[in-house]
Parts: C-alpha cells; structure tokens; sequence
C-alpha cells in the first residue's frame, strides 16, 4: 500500500505534551495521537474515511473540510484500543526518536483495517 503522505508534530500546549501523525491512504486517513502528563498518557487512533463505511451510509459528514483527509470525511476513532494496544509499542519507538516504525506501526494499522472490511 502506497501512502500519499506521512506528517509528524509535536506540540507542547499549557501542561502536557502532544504527539501526533498522520498518514494518508487510498481509502482515508488516520492518526495516532498522544497527550503526555506527567505520569500519564491519553491516546487516539482516528479514522477520517473519505467515503462513508456502510455504518454510516445515512449520515451526514463529520466534517465538511477535514484537514487530514483534504475534504469531507466520515470520522471514526478509539481511544481505548489506541492507549492499551498502539501506545505501549508506539511509546518504545518514541523513547529512540524513531518516527519511521511509528509510521509502519500505522500502516500496519490502516492496512489490516481496510483488508478486514474487504473481507466482509
């Protein structure tokens, strides 16, 4: 799977620290990000689909000028999946400064979404 672009930032509002990154697909956009306090984390994994998964056929956009998907898209996301599972190995890559296993981690993850939809 080819992704059409890949973007990191990092910003530290009042008191906690934030990581993001995005990626973009054929099919949507997704991306991870995490808010550090001082001994805590509170992570997501967003997707920002570009047409409307079956579930959610009958409504409306989430948003109309997304700025990860470059338009409308229809917006589905986790928190709980992305802090238990994504955030304990993404945190690792984080420690070494490693962006790159962060970006497989989340191509991995729109890869194994979209083939399991396929699937259906």
């Amino acid at each position: 799977m080819k992704f059409n672009n890949q973007k990191y930032t990092y910003s530290k509002p009042f008191s906690a620290v934030q990581h993001r990154w995005e990626i973009v697909g054929g099919k949507a956009a997704i991306h991870f990000n995490v808010s550090l306090y001082e001994n805590d984390a509170a992570c997501g994994l967003e997707f920002h689909y570009f047409e409307p998964p079956e579930y959610m056929k009958d409504e409306a956009p989430s948003f109309v000028n997304c700025t990860i998907a470059g338009g409308r898209c229809w917006h589905d996301g986790t928190s709980l999946y992305a802090s238990e599972t994504l955030w304990p190995i993404i945190k690792i890559y984080l420690k070494d400064g490693n962006h790159d296993e962060i970006f497989k981690v989340l191509q991995s993850e729109y890869e194994s979404k979209f083939n399991y939809e396929a699937s259906k």
